[in-house]
């Protein structure tokens, strides 16, 4: 085996740079650093990766293969995606939001517990109430967090009335000069609340009746 005479700190290391040793049947050769790598990533490397390319946001197509999604890139600045997206949960945004197609809104239904409805404004902006031939009212509640949100309530009269009748709204729900709302009872009205809040405590409310 030939003798190492000196031994030199290489800085920049390249391709072909080479590294002393011995093969299977025991003959002494130099490998080059590009030989050993090529073997290293055919023989021993488990991850694969397709489609890679610039700013490609890269995942998992398997235990050990990767992906380059052509249609989820980042760039250090922008998120880019194509297709459609889907958040389950809160989705914050400091900046403006930039619509070019229509804003698709859902709507909740509530369903009366022993005539009283109940509007929580943390599930959805936009709710309907099956109102029920009973003594029937509105509870909701607001969290800090629905500061500013608003919406509608759509109110929907039974099919045949008898002792239906709608209490008075709550505290929290302020209206026109503090003004009570004439609900209208007739069978299969439908009535619309619409509301802003302006504190955890407080939403301001017009209710608009009977759009039979």
């Amino acid at each position: 085996m030939p003798r190492i005479s000196r031994i030199a700190n290489d800085a920049a290391l390249s391709n072909s740079d080479k590294l002393l040793g011995t093969d299977e049947a025991g003959l002494t050769k130099n490998f080059t650093l590009a030989q050993i790598g090529t073997f290293t990533q055919a023989n021993y490397s488990n991850v694969d990766i397709a489609n890679g390319a610039d700013n490609r946001i890269i995942t998992a197509s398997d235990a050990d293969s990767l992906n380059g999604e052509a249609n989820l890139t980042f760039d250090g600045s922008t998120l880019a995606l194509t297709g459609s997206g889907t958040v389950s949960s809160d989705f914050d945004v400091t900046g403006s939001v930039k619509i070019t197609q229509n804003l698709r809104r859902t709507i909740t239904t509530v369903t009366p517990s022993s005539g009283v409805s109940t509007i929580d404004l943390t599930a959805n902006d936009n709710f309907v109430v099956n109102l029920t031939n009973e003594s029937s009212s509105l509870v909701m509640t607001i969290a800090s967090e629905n500061v500013g949100q608003s919406g509608v309530i759509i109110l929907k009269n039974p099919s045949s009335v008898g002792s239906f009748s709608m209490a008075a709204l709550p505290s929290n729900m302020l209206t026109p000069a503090g003004a009570s709302v004439n609900f209208t009872t007739s069978a299969n009205d439908t009535s619309i609340i619409s509301y802003v809040v302006i504190s955890s405590t407080q939403a301001l409310v017009n209710y608009v009746g009977d759009f039979s």
